[in-house]
């Protein structure tokens, strides 16, 4: 009876003992991604990382690798294949990012407030959905910008 006491309480510790160790992890990845996902913000032992790198880092310290005008290309290329398939665009960060690309290599110029008003179509809510949905102009919006540029 002693020793089988003995055994149980020897393995309990055991198992106690190697588990802390998985508990004690300093970052979890899955974690933080769980966490970031459903908050929409960090966890607050890696806000306190964050908040610890940046006051450690120097005040006028300069990015290097970072060009101006330069925006840096999407890291996920499965998810920018997967959205463009889906819905026949690029997702709206590649957009934001293509658009930003095309900012900084060429201004756009001006146009007149009047023109830009008359051109604007009747119902945006329509095109802008069947942009979405199709990922190219409605008919409707086809027709009036072919009598436009003629």
């Amino acid at each position: 009876m002693k020793r089988s006491l003995r055994s149980i309480l020897f393995i309990g510790a055991l198992a106690m003992g190697a588990n802390s160790l998985l508990i004690a992890q300093t970052t979890n990845p899955w974690f933080e991604g769980w966490y970031r996902a459903k908050f929409g913000r960090p966890s607050p032992t890696e806000q306190a990382r964050i908040d610890a790198a940046k006051a450690t880092e120097p005040a006028n310290a300069v990015q290097t690798d970072a060009k101006p005008g330069m925006t840096p290309a999407p890291v996920n290329t499965w998810f920018e294949q997967w959205y463009r398939d889906k819905y026949g665009r690029p997702s709206p960060t590649e957009e934001a990012r293509i658009e930003a690309q095309r900012a900084s290599v060429a201004p756009r110029a001006e146009v007149p407030a009047k023109s830009a008003k008359a051109a604007a179509p009747a119902n945006t809510w329509f095109e802008n959905w069947y942009r979405d949905k199709y990922g190219r102009p409605s008919p409707q919006e086809e027709a009036r910008l072919k009598a436009q540029s003629r």
